[in-house]
């Protein structure tokens, strides 16, 4: 019979349990802190990161949400006035001229300052208000009847009745609105009706061939809560035979507007402001509510708010705007606008964003 040898080497088992032996509670614990350690520092890294991503792109908006703003209100501005080609006499057949936006050839800026009224367009910001004619689409006349209220275009008119109207021949130029249009017989009407305080533009002022007819534009730039409280900058435009004011939200985030003006001081206009500091030492803007009243300098601007306005050459705006979102900055922010040190009571992040327009035809 055969014997087998079985050899047994000593410690083996024991080095197999020292080998399947797992962590022990002091070696898991370190562990563990380290673990918690690295996730914290994670953690922070991200939100600081999350952080500045958000301040960053709620600064990039604002100044995104200034510079459109800046370029409509540039674009208005710099046209205040325009009637499509010089001319030599003029006529206004809306009733109260007075009104601004009906007022092209007398006075095409016009503001107010900021009164805190409730329901008042400057009741959360200065307003400005700037008519022109929109010479961006212009109607050719084929024929004119001043007898019957009536223009026949060249071609069909892309607008509706209730436009403020520009008709033009580079000599005489006239205001009215359009009460009736009609596209399939290129004809734009204008009767005593709506906003016109009579029909007749005056023999003088019939429109031969080849004159054009441009569609007035007359906005109001002021700031009000919108639809979810948030104050932002609107355009109000007359709309409709009786001109109510529509109103357009333009960016959201603007909680103040402030529009000041140089004026041309010399005793001759010559189109240049001169340093004029009669109502504020070492500053050549003065405020809207300076050229409405008759406190003024009318001895040297004139003495009528239309010479006063006649005179402004330039105008100076000042947005104050902030971010939709709050808590975007850890403590309370201080800021200054127009000439006020302030303390935010939030944690928005403000900015104050200002652009300065020269004007044409001054």
């Amino acid at each position: 019979m055969r014997v087998s040898t079985v050899y047994v080497v000593r410690g083996s088992s024991r080095n197999s349990r020292a080998r399947m032996r797992g962590l022990s509670l002091v070696e898991l614990m370190i562990a563990t802190t380290i673990s918690l350690v690295i996730l914290a520092a994670v953690g922070w890294v991200y939100q600081g990161t999350a952080q500045t991503y958000r301040s960053h792109d709620a600064l990039a908006r604002m100044q995104e949400g200034a510079r459109y703003a800046f370029e409509l209100m540039s674009k208005d501005l710099r046209m205040a006035g325009v009637t499509g080609c010089p001319y030599v006499t003029s006529k206004n057949v809306l009733a109260s001229p007075a009104d601004w936006y009906k007022n092209l050839f007398k006075q095409p800026i016009a503001a107010t300052d900021k009164n805190g009224t409730s329901g008042d367009f400057a009741e959360f910001s200065d307003t400005l208000s700037v008519v022109r004619a929109d010479v961006s689409r212009e109607y050719i006349v084929n024929t004119h009847d001043n007898a019957a209220g009536s223009f026949t275009l060249v071609n069909k008119p892309d607008f509706s009745g209730g436009q403020l109207m520009v008709a033009t021949d580079c000599n005489n130029v006239s205001v009215f609105q359009a009460n009736g249009v009609s596209a399939d017989t290129k004809t734009v009407s204008y009767s005593v009706t709506g906003l016109n305080a009579n029909a007749d533009l005056g023999t003088t002022y019939a429109k031969a061939n080849g004159a054009r007819l441009y569609r007035m534009s007359a906005v109001m730039y002021h700031v009000v809560p919108n639809g979810a409280g948030v104050p932002s900058l609107f355009r109000a435009t007359p709309t409709g035979a009786g001109g109510a004011l529509i109103e357009e939200e333009l960016v959201e985030g603007v909680e103040d507007l402030q529009v000041t003006f140089t004026v041309d001081s010399s005793a001759t206009q010559d189109g240049e402001a001169d340093y004029y500091t009669k109502e504020t030492a070492d500053t050549p803007y003065v405020t809207a509510g300076y050229l409405n009243t008759t406190a003024s300098d009318s001895a040297t601007l004139g003495g009528t708010t239309e010479l006063r306005w006649g005179r402004v050459t330039s105008v100076r705006m000042s947005l104050l705007m902030r971010t939709v979102e709050d808590r975007m900055v850890p403590t309370k922010q201080k800021y200054t606008y127009n000439g006020t040190a302030s303390t935010a009571t939030d944690l928005r992040i403000r900015k104050v964003f200002t652009h300065v327009i020269k004007l044409r035809n001054r």
